[in-house]
């Protein structure tokens, strides 16, 4: 089922995995990159899951300091308020990409287990067995 479809990103529910996954592919910032957040926890608590699926692997760019911000202080709480409990995060080849990834992880300070893998196979793997 899906939750979000847009030319940047999607988000839908994954029967296999029992995981919302979340797939951002280009940039964006500010209300549509929170309108892509906020459909994650949509689906969280339309599924009734505890698992999401972050496949950041194709996104080029860096998020915004506002958006990492506003990731760790307002999203995730209301994620894990919604259920979230475990999160598979598909790292991005990008370089830049990758470094707001990572920054984001350092920021949080939450009880979401997380783990982050070089392909969307290994997280999937992982998160059937959460």
């Amino acid at each position: 089922m899906e939750y979000f479809d847009s030319s940047f990103a999607t988000v839908q529910y994954d029967e296999r995995t029992g995981a919302v996954v979340g797939e951002l592919r280009e940039f964006v910032k500010g209300e549509p990159f929170q309108e892509y957040m906020d459909a994650i926890i949509d689906a969280i608590a339309d599924q009734s899951t505890t698992k999401v699926i972050a496949d950041t692997s194709s996104f080029e760019g860096a998020l915004t300091e506002d958006d990492q911000v506003w990731s760790v202080q307002d999203w995730a709480p209301r994620a894990e308020e919604a259920g979230l409990e475990t999160m598979a995060l598909v790292r991005p080849e990008s370089v830049l990409a990758k470094m707001s990834v990572d920054n984001i992880i350092e920021m949080t300070d939450d009880s979401i287990k997380r783990d982050v893998f070089s392909d969307r196979e290994k997280a999937e793997e992982w998160i059937r067995q959460q």
